[in-house]
């Protein structure tokens, strides 16, 4: 699906850059990190030629999972300045017509612009891969299936730029009352406890062997759940908490267990395990760490080998789609990522795709973060839980 060719500069297409867009060689702007403080990103024009790997690229595929997903609703939070709707609609229709079949390159490089994601002067990106577990569950509670995932609260709201203050700080949601007062939401700990078991509209989607399980949904932002019957139940990412997210690889690695290149999700999960689930027990401690809780949709699967849908509402594609932080970016905009990582086999090699943003995901917070969807079930997991490696991020926007 891509080139593990060395990168050529060559000329594509019309788009190179005249000396007034040059001239504005770096467009600052803010977006919230992971902890609530203020990240200032920049955006430097790129011409195409200067993509590494670009021509190479199969932009065939890319083109198609666009066209599928260009027209997600834009939410108005976005911190992006330079988007216009109205292009992205234009490029779009023209994608759902057929334009760009022939000659995809020439698509791109005719109806969009291309620019280097940096955040606070840096070049640096961080990427990750994630992937669709397959974990056994129940519809009802049972000694052996007694924890619940449950689907999104009615009292939960999302907190706006303007509420972010005091307590709220570094929340992105909360709890709004019968008053309209609005508290903290229950934190990963508290829920465990049973703090959402008895609070109306509150449904419990599925029953799950333990909150390793949960935590590994919550993680990737979907599951498929084997049920004892045969049926499946995907689970999709619905919300959460608001309440900020701890990496628990990068404590583990802080505690010296493992190295950053030691530490992947099996190794993670297998650790929590170990050292015990049960309230009180070493592996629950380091869970509730991360005070992050995800909620679920969920549907019984008619069709259980196609893909999940991501936060954008459209079934993801292995190796084209990327959850981003959808409180900047927009879903269905073109990103292209240049990296070396072990994606089709525990030897690394160049990673040089476009992408497009599909979903989101608790952990995948900031502009130059990404997290690249492998697929389904258990060696698409392999790759998946291997990466986490650095590189460049492009932001591809439609012309106006």
């Amino acid at each position: 699906m891509s080139s593990s060719l060395p990168a050529r500069r060559r000329r594509h297409g019309p788009l190179h850059f005249a000396a007034v867009a040059l001239a504005a060689l770096l467009s600052a702007f803010t977006a919230v990190g992971s902890r609530g403080e203020t990240l200032q990103y920049h955006l430097t024009p790129v011409a195409f030629r200067d993509l590494p790997g670009f021509s190479e690229d199969r932009l065939d595929e890319a083109l198609k999972v666009f066209a599928r997903t260009c027209d997600r609703p834009v939410r108005s939070e976005k911190l992006i300045q330079g988007f216009s709707p109205a292009a992205q609609a234009k490029v779009c229709a023209l994608a759902r017509k057929g334009e760009g079949a022939s000659d995809p390159r020439a698509f791109f490089t005719r109806h969009f612009r291309t620019y280097l994601v940096a955040v606070d002067s840096t070049a640096d990106a961080f990427f990750t891969g994630y992937f669709q577990p397959e974990i056994p569950g129940s519809l009802v509670r049972t000694k052996a299936f007694a924890t619940p995932a449950y689907g999104l609260p009615p009292d939960l709201v999302t907190l706006s730029r303007q509420q972010k203050v005091g307590a709220f700080a570094d929340l992105t949601a909360a709890r709004k009352g019968p008053d309209g007062a609005l508290t903290p939401y229950p934190d990963r700990g508290a829920i465990e406890d049973g703090a959402l078991e008895k609070l109306p509209g509150v449904k419990t989607q599925v029953f799950l062997r333990d909150n390793v399980d949960l935590f590994l949904a919550q993680v990737q932002g979907s599951a498929r759940v084997r049920l004892q019957d045969g049926r499946v139940l995907r689970l999709s990412f619905a919300g959460r908490n608001g309440q900020p997210y701890t990496a628990l690889a990068r404590v583990l690695v802080q505690r010296g267990v493992a190295t950053p290149a030691e530490m992947t999700m099996r190794r993670l999960t297998d650790w929590i395990r170990e050292h015990g689930v049960a309230r009180g027990e070493a592996g629950d401690d380091l869970l509730r760490l991360n005070r992050s809780f995800v909620f679920f949709d969920a549907r019984l699967d008619t069709r259980p080998d196609e893909q999940p849908e991501g936060g954008s509402g459209v079934a993801l594609t292995p190796l084209r789609s990327i959850a981003i932080d959808s409180r900047i970016w927009p879903y269905g905009l073109p990103f292209f990522i240049d990296a070396r990582m072990p994606w089709r086999s525990a030897e690394s090699e160049p990673f040089q795709r476009v992408m497009i943003a599909q979903d989101t995901g608790s952990a995948i917070v900031g502009p130059a973060r990404a997290d690249v969807y492998f697929g389904l079930g258990d060696t698409p997991g392999a790759r998946a839980s291997e990466i986490r490696h650095h590189g460049r991020f492009y932001l591809l926007l439609p012309i106006d």
